[in-house]
């Protein structure tokens, strides 16, 4: 099975559903995916604001355009896609101890949909050494 690691660091509701489409076709192809989340990202899985819609500035004045199509696309709900996303394959989704300590967040501050919270050093060591595909957003 060909496995893929991810990087995320942009906290945007745009952003993540970019990471998703992403993870969803990866998972559909059975490869095996790692996502580590770090800086601004990890604040976008809290549960505070995970339901926020909180797009880039690129896309400033056409925002209720674009809610519009996340609707109809189903990615309005962060957490409904995510818990999608990992149905469908093997799917893991990890949070970086350093930004959680930095924004003083806890792991029961988290979705329950994220995996574990980790290490950078760790995540590098053991998902991207042998991954075949690395990617960051």
């Amino acid at each position: 099975m060909k496995k893929m690691a991810i990087i995320v660091t942009r906290g945007t509701h745009n952003n993540f559903v970019t990471v998703l489409t992403m993870v969803m076709a990866a998972a559909v192809c059975e490869m095996s995916v790692r996502i580590f989340f770090r800086d601004e990202a990890v604040y976008k899985l809290s549960k505070k604001k995970i339901s926020d819609l909180n797009l880039s500035d690129v896309y400033a004045g056409v925002e209720n355009e674009l809610k519009k199509n996340y609707e109809a696309t189903g990615m309005v709900d962060l957490q409904k896609a995510i818990r999608e996303v990992k149905s469908q394959g093997d799917v893991k989704l990890y949070t970086c101890t350093s930004s959680m300590a930095l924004i003083g967040m806890a792991q029961d501050d988290l979705i329950p949909e994220i995996d574990e919270p980790r290490g950078l050093t760790s995540f590098l060591l053991e998902e991207m050494d042998d991954a075949d595909m690395i990617l960051t957003f």
